[in-house]
């Protein structure tokens, strides 16, 4: 980790210092280290901007967010696409936990150079603590097919796949007090052996708690058949005509996950949280249906020739189902949160 950003951090998001070299091998790399300001809100939670910067032995900095070589992986932190936003979903297991850790990774040919770094919290800003059920995957939509080079009939459309299920939240029961200017939380899952989880904010700063289910993955399109070849006569041969392929089938909707069940314990010392407290335990949405692709067309048949067979077009897939929603109890009392601190 650099937090070069106190000084030079507008400068490297301009870009004006950085470029992105294709082919670095790996015996030109002297560094590599995850980029980011600190002056950003950084809590469970935040989305924040950061960079993926390598350094080569000659000096020179190179941003790599792009660059197919490079990866990113964290169980603390997701980050959106190839972009240079990151969100924090850290689950500490402790109060004093605050890093977040990340590997870097880049591979050119057979060689490796990997590197570990990590973020700092500073828990400011809005805490939003993430439950929620992972999406489910679309299937992929199928290509049209054509006709085999040597031979008459259409080929068949592919299949769409079946979208697969969101998957459902969890049930938690969480202590919330104030010490001082800060926020705890204490949360564990519900007949789990897990470890608890811990997480702070200034306070002033909203909650957010969700826990709802994933979405249901979309099922994908089935491919359109192939068309059969019309009648001809080759070396004084007529050959037939070309039937025409089917349509392939649509893949049906994956289910929604279902919603968690939250118990919130609010300590009466902080009882003005519920203002800036909200909740989401919605089940996830079901997943569209796949469409059947189209029927092919049958080849024109020469005078005399029997006419090619009509392909069938392929059918809809079925939509999923709605994950069931949770929901969330509060009770406003007064506890002795000495037992949650570590």
């Amino acid at each position: 980790m650099k937090n070069k950003f106190y000084w030079i951090g507008i400068i490297l998001f301009m870009g004006t210092s950085c470029s992105s070299l294709k082919n670095i091998k790996v015996s030109q790399i002297e560094a590599m280290w995850f980029e980011y300001s600190p002056n950003q809100n950084l809590n469970n939670g935040s989305k924040f901007e950061g960079e993926l910067l390598l350094q080569t032995y000659d000096g020179r900095q190179h941003e790599m967010s792009k660059n197919s070589n490079f990866s990113f992986s964290s169980t603390d932190i997701r980050r959106s696409g190839n972009s240079k936003t990151y969100t924090l979903i850290k689950k500490s297991n402790s109060f004093d936990d605050d890093k977040c850790y990340v590997t870097l990774k880049y591979t050119h040919r057979d060689e490796t150079y990997e590197q570990k770094d990590s973020v700092i919290m500073n828990f400011r800003g809005p805490l939003k603590i993430l439950y929620n059920g992972a999406n489910g995957i679309n299937g992929s939509h199928q290509r049209n097919r054509g006709t085999p080079l040597l031979l008459r009939d259409g080929k068949d459309g592919e299949h769409g796949p079946n979208g697969t299920d969101g998957e459902s939240s969890k049930n938690y029961t969480a202590h919330m007090w104030k010490q001082e200017d800060m926020i705890f939380v204490y949360s564990r899952e519900n007949n789990s052996n897990a470890a608890p989880f811990h997480y702070k904010m200034k306070d002033g700063n909203s909650i957010y708690f969700d826990l709802s289910g994933g979405n249901g993955g979309n099922g994908g399109n089935g491919g359109d058949g192939g068309d059969g070849k019309n009648g001809d006569i080759k070396n004084n041969k007529m050959r037939r005509v070309g039937d025409a392929g089917n349509g392939g089938n649509g893949g049906n909707g994956g289910n929604g996950g279902n919603g968690g069940n939250l118990s919130l314990y609010i300590h009466e010392n902080c009882v003005e949280i519920e203002s800036v407290l909200t909740t989401k335990t919605k089940g996830g949405r079901y997943g569209s249906r796949g469409m059947g692709g189209k029927r092919g067309t049958p080849g024109t048949p020469l005078a005399g020739q029997q006419a090619g067979r009509q392909g069938f077009p392929g059918t809809n897939g079925v939509e999923g189902f709605k994950g069931m929603d949770g929901s969330v109890q509060k009770y406003v009392q007064s506890f002795d949160y000495s037992v949650y601190i570590e």
